[in-house]
């Protein structure tokens, strides 16, 4: 039996307590067996646990891998955040620079500490679209009318590392009262030759630069998200690519008692940023099979 240090992280937290979205960051992770770090994201139940291992390229600081209740997966954005935040703080610097490792390659993070809560920033990796969909069998898996879709941004998938399906709405109004059938949803996500996604980010502009967002996943429990930056870098480079705006600030996971604030910059790269703050820390017991590293 080991103990590994833990940190859990609120990652694009507003100014209230308890706010964003929570993470588990277990440090030290390099002699934990896959099937154990499973383990471990499935009995906290979290959308993400992120596990800090020692990195295997010169170029990065650590390695981070991201693990849903189901699955790892190749990129993730708050639990880069909020890693970066936690590895900081432990080693007690008030500004530092990051570059981590991950399925998808390598992402620069910046951390500036002040008092208590960090701004994090990473440059996300060059966007890639995928399919062009039809809205109309995912509005009915959310349970919204059919004749909500924004008249002039199409519902596509885009990827900076984990693809994620665009569905812009014409009204914000027209968010509150989505509510998932994880089933339908599963089976309305699009296949083809470029990324297939695994979420489906619903977004509504409530004014110039700002948007609201609500996030469905079959991958998460419950089948909602309360802070999702793997898709607001996307969102922002596909508004960038439509419309030409440079800087947005979007509002996530108040429906869920979360509310969280995420911001994207496009300026030669895709810029995301969140606040943090630390929530608890301590030591996670784990069990004996934890000697293979894969």
């Amino acid at each position: 039996m080991v103990a590994l240090p833990v940190t859990w992280v609120e990652v694009f937290a507003t100014q209230d307590l308890m706010t964003g979205q929570l993470l588990p960051v277990i440090h030290d992770a390099d002699g934990l067996a896959t099937g154990r770090m499973q383990t471990l994201a499935r009995r906290f139940r979290q959308p993400e646990t992120s596990f800090v291992q020692s990195a295997e390229v010169a170029d990065a600081d650590y390695r981070n891998r991201f693990f849903t209740v189901g699955a790892e997966i190749p990129f993730a954005g708050h639990p880069s955040l909020g890693a970066a935040a936690a590895e900081a703080h432990r080693a007690d610097r008030s500004a530092v620079e990051y570059v981590q490792q991950t399925g998808s390659g390598l992402q620069s993070l910046t951390v500036r500490w002040e008092g208590e809560t960090a701004e994090v920033r990473i440059t996300q990796n060059p966007h890639e679209y995928g399919s062009e969909v039809d809205p109309g069998p995912l509005l009915a898996a959310l349970g919204i009318p059919a004749d909500a879709a924004h008249p002039t941004l199409e519902a596509r998938v885009v990827s900076t590392g984990l693809p994620a399906l665009m569905l812009p709405l014409r009204s914000s109004r027209l968010l509150a009262g989505a509510a998932v059938d994880v089933a339908a949803l599963r089976a309305a996500q699009p296949a083809g030759d470029g990324p297939i996604a695994v979420n489906c980010y619903v977004v509504a502009e409530i004014g110039p630069g700002r948007w609201k967002a609500r996030m469905f996943t079959p991958d998460v429990p419950g089948g909602e998200d309360p802070a999702t930056g793997s898709a607001v870098g996307p969102l922002g480079a596909y508004l960038h690519d439509r419309t030409g705006v440079s800087r947005i600030t979007v509002s996530q996971g108040d429906e869920m008692g979360f509310p969280s604030l995420l911001e994207v910059e496009i300026d030669g790269g895709i810029h995301v940023t969140g606040r943090c703050r630390i929530s608890a820390t301590g030591e996670q017991r784990v069990g004996p099979d934890h000697g293979v590293r894969r």
